[in-house]
């Protein structure tokens, strides 16, 4: 394989590589023009850059802080001096963007965490108030699937009070993809959720409730 020997030119701006002939006299010039101001070029996606994860805007706080804010002993041991006289001034804005946008992220995410904490808090201190609410007919449907070992049962597709109670989180399909014999009247799996479970299971009254329900339903039916 034959070397290369590569040559710059500042003031043209460009770079250029050719076959060293030492090596070989038939050898014949490539030259190839580089633009390094295409090489040393970066597009910069502010959209990117703000949507970046927390721990990589902490990262390039951390480090710009520590270029900027280090005693000179630090930075000639870490031959730095030199980057930091001639980029400073964007390293400082390096750094004052990052801190910016790590601190606004961490505010956000911690009241993100407090909205959705509170949010299910309320949602748990609801539950027995909600559930009294229901029609007898939901009252016991959601009896029906109670009774079941496994919690799940068969259910009318088109049938809407059981799309509310699935709308209000409180039964839910137990597979994605069921095959149905009628297409006219198809009938689905469902599953009771964990937490209407758990109200029925610790409060006695409101299982009562349910089941009184239940079988007036049945009469009914």
């Amino acid at each position: 394989m034959k070397p290369l020997i590569i040559k710059t030119n500042v003031e043209k701006n460009e770079i250029e590589c050719e076959i060293d002939k030492s090596k070989n006299d038939n050898a014949i010039d490539i030259l190839i023009p580089v633009n390094i101001k295409e090489i040393t070029k970066m597009n910069f996606d502010i959209k990117e850059i703000l949507t970046l994860p927390t721990s990589i805007m902490a990262a390039i706080s951390l480090a710009s802080g520590i270029l900027l804010f280090s005693p000179e002993i630090l930075l000639k041991k870490l031959f730095m001096m030199d980057f930091i006289n001639k980029n400073g001034f964007i390293l400082g804005i390096v750094f004052v963007v990052s801190i910016s946008i790590l601190i606004v992220n961490i505010i956000f995410s911690c009241a993100k965490s407090f909205k959705n904490a509170k949010a299910r808090k309320q949602f748990y201190a609801t539950a027995e108030k909600r559930l009294r609410k229901l029609t007898s007919y939901q009252k016991a449907i959601i009896y029906l699937l109670y009774i079941q070992d496994n919690r799940t049962f068969e259910l009318p597709l088109n049938d809407g009070a059981i799309r509310e109670l699935e709308q209000n989180k409180m039964v839910g399909k137990a597979t994605t993809q069921y095959m149905v014999s009628d297409l006219i009247n198809p009938v689905f799996p469902y599953l009771l959720q964990p937490w209407v479970a758990n109200e029925l299971s610790k409060k006695g009254e409101l299982l009562d409730e349910f089941l009184r329900a239940y079988n007036t339903v049945l009469k009914v039916i």
